[in-house]
């Protein structure tokens, strides 16, 4: 798991590789395809090539990490996605769904993972989708697809 600042999440995002320090050295390594899972706008759960066991993984917990100073991509005002994870989730119509979990990005076509009503549900991210935004009370409000949580009732 990496922590970082806000700012850099999409450097994380956009970069494969990342260096990091091990006896005062810097050792580039690179992240896996689908190698990042965000668990909250300040930390990841990172894959990395090469790292395939447990031993392997735990000799670098708690290293240093960094990117290349020309591979930093400048914050922009517009928030991530992975930013909502822990926002609640209200529906136009339904109103309160539930806590997101975890955000998907399947080459931009972004869903949130929540559960609603005891059952895990994935719900479509679209800025036409967005009803209203409060990052003060952590809280979404979008326009869901009608029965998107009606699929698996007969």
């Amino acid at each position: 798991m990496i922590r970082f600042q806000e700012e850099f999440y999409e450097t994380l995002e956009e970069n494969p590789a990342i260096f990091l320090e091990i006896d005062n050295l810097l050792v580039p390594f690179f992240i896996s395809d689908e190698g990042l899972r965000f668990k909250s706008g300040e930390s990841v759960i990172t894959q990395l090539d090469w790292v395939d066991s447990d031993k392997k993984a735990k000799d670098l917990c708690g290293l240093s990490v960094y990117v290349d100073r020309e591979d930093v991509i400048e914050f922009e005002d517009e928030m991530s996605p992975h930013a909502l994870i822990g926002y609640q989730l209200f529906d136009q119509i339904l109103g309160p769904i539930g806590q997101i979990t975890e955000v998907n990005d399947f080459s931009g076509n972004v869903l949130l993972s929540v559960v609603f009503q005891g059952k895990d549900a994935l719900v479509p991210l679209n800025d036409d989708l967005i009803v209203r935004l409060d990052e003060d009370l952590h809280e979404i409000e979008l326009r869901i697809p009608e029965g998107l949580f009606d699929l698996d009732e007969e």
